[in-house]
């Protein structure tokens, strides 16, 4: 709650300080313009640039056009009212050679898609950046006057309440007129101004002012004494004074006058903005009377002065307008009227209102703030994309994508060097500079460049020329659950996609790659951009932490330097337990539905929570309900044969049934952090082949007392249609007037396919993947899904969008499963998935610890082509193949797969080579390693190569050797303890 009301007390004290100098300047030069014009332009001009100074009152002090004078001034490099961040090398310079890395480290993919499992090059303590952020003080000015603001606001709200109360406590007391002179003389006068229609006229014995009050509904209050003792004539100027209120909606605008006092109660300038408004208001007003010959000067004077003289009350302004005030001085509107050498006119005509507009277009647009969070946005117009207004010349664009490709050389090495620390990138960054010389982007990698040589002047030189020369800085934080920053750590990339619209299409081709990034004091990395709209590409996990990155989709920066949101970072399989975060804390459950309890709803269906299980050392299952209640259960679904070195925990739902659901991602978090378990403790993981049933496992370290199911879940409902399709050519199903068919299912993927020539090339990945092609015909509003159920119960969602039957019937889709694997597939109707969890569910206790010491699997090759299949870490069963032949020349992996590419035939060389490969269907992080027992042992052992990959739904990998197969004995996988 106090960092709550500190955040508000600064935000509110930045707005107030920088939207209340804009106003006051704007004032001021307003205040200076009219006094020096004040005999030569009309009255409703001086109030159209009085309501300019009040609308830049009302709007906030970023809004920021070409136009503006405030922006300009904000568009200054290095002003002080845009100042971008700073950063100071100064340790002391490194060699080149201190950048080495491992070639396995050429990339580091995007954690988005995938964990990363490599390691970062260590950057040498020599190098570190220190980029000094100026600290807010302890004690914000703000926080001592955010409340007396509150408490002044509340007053003048208060007391407006009151005023208003008062005056419509007097119209319901008055009487309505329907007849008498009174009223002809209201229908006379409206038609006379062109009002559509005349307001209600009441007399009141309960006030001495007559006055107008109703924006919408408006009506005209005379009190009896001035209807009785006014000559009539007297009364028309008095009633058509009122009705050019009305005509002119003063009262309209009295309303957002009286708003914006609210919140600007104690500014000065608001104080001389209402009287010259109140002011110019009667004189607008009597302007128009005297243009329409409603009155003549001297009787105008003549009422003004006896209306004056029965006056005592004291009127609500400007919510009720009257003839006169007690506050406002007859004698200089006397003056005035009498004043036969003023320019005067009846309303604003068309070259004032052009000059008003353009006073407008000048002084409402603010100054572009310093710093502030990025904000959510969307391209997506009425007729397609919305146009951006971010242009780059082809020159320039040439550049940038040189760049681009330059910083990509980061991630490449050579005898231990990276290619981008060469002298040839530096001499290319030059030359681009050459060309372009206030290219942020090329600045920003030169700077790069030479930090990682040692030369940190020239670096700190060129890193602050390229945040100074861009548009936008982005500011990305890194930080640790319990707030802390993370200081000078390594980020590999961080990649920022500055879209475009042209002629229509979206481009969102630029994309600002920056490398070797290091975390300052504050935990911060700068980056300069273009100002557009932006997309996060790709960003790598900080160098020995795990990280939680929030999808933003499109954002804009609304301040030269934009505020990502905070990375939460933790250590790889640190347990940490010095914070606490709640659902909303989090970015996989804030938008979720989720329970406490062990029940919860979602769309048709109920979630139960039966059981949770746990074994123990001797095989032993204990049960519960998943809040420490223990439950007597007949028999265990939970068999344990490894619980002395696993630890082992079953979760399982009793409802709903199993066809009225299907799950497309499962997680479990740690109860406290809402880390997910396999990075909150190594060793850690688990799998679920039944939808219903969740098993929980460990090495060395017990599970968490508490853990979070997250569910994925689509909801059926009881009549809902479940097809059952057999995995065949020719399989067909009648639905509701649409008929499906498979046309094509077969082993492997291909790289392209026509509708007109078929598949183009031989099929890729035939041992891991599928292909198949289907076709609807009927009824072409139906949508459906489509799933895939493998033979050990796996399920896929083909396409979680869904297919309309006039989308289907042309290309092939990918399936994450060998043919041979599949069972049958199923349709059912399309329907949005929804996340829901369930938090704080208990485990019951394992009493003994767990053996430290883990058994090798051991794959018996015996020289052949051969699978297997070990289930010495059951529930997660590792499956091996052994190849003849150099068989993959790389690896991808996807949400619920993996996929291996297959050399082409001649460049196998099964005589001399051979291959194996591995995988788990399991969500967990491990570090293994394997070792060949070959008889007899290779005089000189040949080259090896090796890649694996890993997503959510587990890992793969393969181990490719210059030996013949017939010589590998075995292979042995050893699953390594936690990394230091």
């Amino acid at each position: 709650m106090i960092n709550f009301f500190q955040h508000t007390a600064e935000q509110w004290g930045e707005f107030i300080l920088s939207a209340g100098i804009q106003a006051a300047f704007v004032a001021i030069l307003a205040f200076a313009f009219l006094f020096l014009t004040r005999r030569f332009i009309s009255a409703p001009l001086r109030y159209a640039i009085l309501l300019v100074v009040l609308i830049k009152f009302a709007i906030p002090p970023n809004l920021d056009l070409q136009t503006g004078l405030f922006t300009k001034y904000s568009t200054t490099p290095n002003h002080i009212g845009s100042t971008a961040p700073v950063i100071v090398l100064d340790e002391a310079p490194a060699t080149t050679s201190q950048f080495a890395s491992d070639a396995s480290r050429s990339r580091i993919p995007s954690p988005a898609a995938t964990k990363s499992k490599t390691e970062s090059t260590p950057q040498p303590e020599s190098l570190r950046a220190s980029i000094p952020v100026v600290s807010e003080p302890e004690f914000h000015w703000s926080y001592l006057l955010l409340p007396l603001y509150l408490l002044g606001t509340a007053f003048f709200v208060g007391l407006l309440i009151h005023r208003y109360r008062c005056v419509r406590r007097i119209v319901r007391a008055s009487t309505l007129q329907q007849d008498g002179f009174l009223f002809s003389e209201v229908a006379r006068i409206s038609e006379l101004l062109q009002m559509k229609s005349p307001p209600a006229l009441r007399i009141s014995d309960e006030t001495d002012a007559p006055f107008a009050i109703g924006a919408f509904h408006p009506v005209i209050v005379m009190p009896r004494v001035i209807a009785e003792e006014l000559q009539s004539d007297q009364l028309t100027i008095v009633i058509a004074h009122e009705l050019a209120h009305i005509r002119r909606r003063d009262l309209l605008i009295g309303w957002f006058e009286t708003l914006v006092s609210l919140i600007w109660w104690f500014h000065p300038a608001l104080w001389w903005l209402r009287r010259s408004l109140r002011q110019t208001r009667e004189d607008c007003c009597d302007d128009l009377l005297l243009s329409k010959q409603l009155a003549l000067p001297e009787r105008y004077c003549e009422t003004l002065i006896e209306a004056a003289s029965r006056q005592s009350t004291r009127l609500a302004e400007p919510l009720v307008l009257g003839f006169v005030h007690q506050e406002h001085p007859a004698a200089r509107r006397i003056r005035r009227l009498m004043d036969g050498a003023l320019f005067r006119a009846d309303r604003l005509r068309y070259p004032a209102l052009i000059f008003a507009l353009l006073v407008a277009l000048v002084m409402l647009p603010g100054m572009r703030p310093d710093q502030q969070p990025v904000t959510k946005t969307t391209l997506e117009g009425d007729l397609g994309w919305r146009n951006l207004p971010f242009r780059i010349d082809a020159g320039e664009e040439a550049a940038i994508k040189e760049c681009k490709e330059l910083a990509q050389t980061y991630f490449f090495t050579r005898n231990d060097i990276r290619d981008f620390s060469l002298p040839e990138t530096r001499d290319k960054l030059e030359a681009i500079l050459e060309q372009h010389p206030k290219l942020f982007y090329a600045q920003n990698l030169l700077g790069t460049w030479h930090r990682m040589n040692g030369n940190l002047e020239e670096a700190s030189r060129l890193l602050n020329e390229s945040l100074a020369n861009a548009p936008v800085v982005l500011t990305q934080t890194y930080k640790q659950g319990n707030g802390d920053p993370i200081q000078d750590v390594a980020i590999d990339q961080l990649e920022i996609e500055c879209n475009r619209v042209q002629k229509g299409s979206l481009d969102p081709s630029l994309r600002l790659k920056f490398v070797a990034l290091i975390t300052d004091s504050q935990g911060q990395v700068h980056l300069p951009v273009y100002d557009t709209v932006y997309r996060t590409s790709s960003q790598s996990y900080p160098e020995g932490y795990f990280a939680e990155f929030q999808n933003l989709g499109w954002i804009e920066s609304n301040a030269r330097n934009g505020i990502l949101p905070d990375v939460m970072v933790w250590k790889p399989w640190s347990r940490p337990r010095d914070f606490t975060r709640t659902a909303a804390q989090t970015t996989r459950l804030k938008n979720a539905t989720g329970t406490d309890t062990l029940e919860l709803i979602s769309g048709s269906n109920a979630y139960s929570i039966g059981r949770v299980a746990r074994g123990q050392a001797d095989g032993r299952v204990t049960t519960e309900d998943g809040k420490g209640m223990k439950i007597a259960v007949k028999g265990s679904s939970l068999k344990i044969t490894n619980g002395t070195f696993m630890d082992h925990a079953l979760i399982e739902l009793t409802s709903p049934v199993s066809s009225r659901f299907a799950l497309s991602q499962v997680d479990v978090l740690d109860s406290q952090t809402k880390i997910p378990l396999q990075s909150f403790q190594y060793g850690a993981g688990f799998t679920w082949t039944e939808q219903s049933r969740f098993h929980l496992f460990s090495l060395w370290e017990k599970l968490p007392d508490t853990v979070d199911l997250v569910l994925k879940v689509f909801n059926y409902d009881s009549d809902d249609f479940r097809y059952q399709i057999p995995a065949a050519v020719g399989s067909t199903v009648q639905h509701d007037g649409s008929s499906f068919e498979i046309t094509y299912l077969g082993a492997g993927n291909h790289n392209s396919w026509s509708s007109s020539t078929g598949f183009y090339g031989e099929a890729q990945g035939t041992e891991n993947t599928s292909e198949i092609i289907f076709q609807i015909t009927g009824n072409r509003e139906q949508k459906f899904s489509l799933w895939v159920v493998s033979k050990t119960g796996r399920r896929q969602n083909l396409n979680e969008g869904g297919w309309f039957s006039s989308q289907t019937g042309s290309s092939p889709v990918r399936i994450m499963l060998p043919r041979n694997e599949i069972a049958h597939f199923e349709m059912v109707p399309y329907v949005v998935p929804k996340t829901i969890y369930f938090e704080q569910i208990q485990l019951p206790a394992r009493i003994a610890p767990l053996d430290q010491e883990l058994p090798l699997i051991e794959f018996p090759v015996d020289g052949k082509a051969r699978q297997y299949t070990s289930d010495v870490f059951s529930p997660f069963q590792v499956h091996f193949e052994s190849h003849r032949g150099n068989l993959y020349s790389g690896m991808g992996s996807y949400n619920n797969s993996f996929e291996f590419h297959e050399r082409p035939l001649e460049d196998q060389f099964p005589k001399s080579k051979m291959t194996v490969s591995w995988y788990y269907h399991a969500t967990i992080d491990l570090k293994h390693r394997l070792e060949f027992i070959v008889a007899p042992p290779p005089v000189k052992p040949g080259r090896s190569r090796s890649q694996s990959s890993s997503a959510i739904w587990g890992d793969a990998g393969f181990s490719s050797r210059e030996t013949p197969l017939e010589s590998v004995k075995a292979v042995l996988l050893e699953i390594l303890p936690k990394p230091e």
